[in-house]
């Protein structure tokens, strides 16, 4: 039995592969109804609604990502799940920036984004239903083969917004609204920790983790430095990269994923974007928001450098993953080792079964015989190279006896003949 989200078991079912009719009959009477046969996790669908349906979904998954996933509702919207926190991870849920960035940003900006249609809650998951943006993502048009010289029109574009985004500020580590950011850079995975320009409190939160302790005074002054409590801190996406970007007649059309934005330090959207890499994107933005005066100043990028350096040679997450045992997850062995729904149907009669037995009993007799044959004609070659043997020893025998007899006697053997 595999436990999934949202079943309590699937039933696992292997093809019949037996060869006599108690064999057949046995596999047929614990074969699973086919209510009970999940062909598909995610969705549920079942051998019942294989069975004799025609309908084809228009509901498909088209993203998952640890554990979240986006639904295709038809052509013109999306449903988007993200687990509850405390369901995973047995700690306190938390929504993410994302979905109150988006609505600020729909309404005091002309950044592209997403539009809600409905947000809600229940005792596993968050739903975010929303309008799909048109397009395709410049991950699949680089791939596609992208020009050079449409990447850098696009990449002018994305500062654009960049230079719009970070024109809101705040002084304090939040998401629009006042929700806090979780930092997954400079704290520890698990339990969730949140960025903080109180330097005592994120050191209360790394110090575990620091092997070197002798470091902390040089440590905490750093990160005092690069988080300035006073601020000021610009709204940032945080992952600008190139599956995010959507793209619509060679402009972007929208921006998506803002798990990680939020109000962050002005050297963030700096700093991840030369994460970046593929075929230049994060470059090209870079170099793009410099000739808008939109980047960090060298001081801030140094400091930045300089703590980086300091604080990954100093530290270890000792937290790995410690998933919480009730959640209920997708057991990718379940597409690996459940057979296709055709071998199922091929089942769907006990008579079926007992034809499936005399099937792969006369295709086992018949590999028998035909093994029997091979091995009978490698025995009469085998007895016929043996006989041969025999003969040539006899007349080397022969011609050995008569290469000692003297020439007289050899004449005598020649007359007797």
């Amino acid at each position: 039995m595999i436990t999934t989200k949202g079943k309590d078991t699937v039933v696992k079912y292997a093809p019949f592969r037996g060869t006599t009719e108690e064999e057949a009959k046995e596999h047929y009477a614990k074969r699973p109804k086919n209510k009970d046969l999940l062909l598909c996790i995610n969705c549920g669908y079942t051998a019942y609604h294989a069975w004799g349906c025609y309908y084809l979904s228009h509901v498909n998954i088209m993203y998952e990502a640890a554990t979240r996933g986006v639904w295709s509702i038809g052509e013109e919207y999306l449903l988007k799940e993200l687990a509850i926190e405390e369901e995973i991870w047995g700690e306190q849920s938390w929504l993410g920036p994302e979905y109150a960035i988006t609505r600020f940003l729909e309404a005091n900006s002309k950044i592209p984004v997403v539009k809600y249609v409905k947000h809600w809650t229940d005792s596993e998951s968050h739903f975010f239903f929303m309008k799909r943006i048109p397009g395709e993502s410049l991950y699949n048009l680089i791939y596609d083969g992208l020009t050079r010289a449409d990447l850098l029109v696009l990449a002018e574009e994305a500062a654009d917004y960049l230079v719009e985004l970070r024109s809101f500020t705040s002084d304090k580590l939040e998401a629009p609204g006042g929700d806090p950011v979780r930092d997954k850079k400079f704290n520890p995975q698990h339990p969730p920790h949140f960025w903080t320009s109180d330097v005592d409190k994120w050191w209360a939160g790394v110090e575990p983790h620091i092997k070197d302790k002798s470091k902390k005074g040089i440590l905490k002054e750093k990160y005092g430095l690069c988080v300035k409590p006073e601020g000021p801190f610009v709204l940032s996406h945080g992952d600008l990269n190139a599956q995010n970007i959507i793209v619509k007649d060679n402009h972007i059309s929208g921006i998506i994923d803002w798990e990680r934005g939020g109000y962050l330090p002005v050297w963030w959207e700096w700093r991840q974007l030369t994460r970046v890499q593929m075929s230049g994107w994060g470059n090209a933005v870079i170099e793009a928001l410099g000739r808008r005066n939109a980047l960090p100043s060298e001081e801030e990028m140094t400091l930045w450098k300089s703590f980086y350096n300091l604080f990954y040679d100093a530290y270890e997450d000792k937290t790995g993953v410690h998933r919480n045992p009730k959640w209920k997850t997708n057991d990718r062995e379940f597409y690996w080792t459940q057979p296709s729904y055709p071998h199922y149907r091929a089942e769907e009669k006990s008579w079926y079964c007992e034809d499936i037995a005399k099937r792969n009993r006369e295709g086992i007799q018949k590999i028998e015989a035909e093994k029997k044959a091979i091995e009978d004609r490698i025995k009469t070659a085998e007895d016929r190279a043996k006989v041969a043997e025999e003969k040539l020893a006899e007349n080397e025998t022969i011609v050995a006896e008569f290469n000692k007899l003297s020439v007289e006697e050899r004449e005598n053997l020649k007359r007797r003949k």
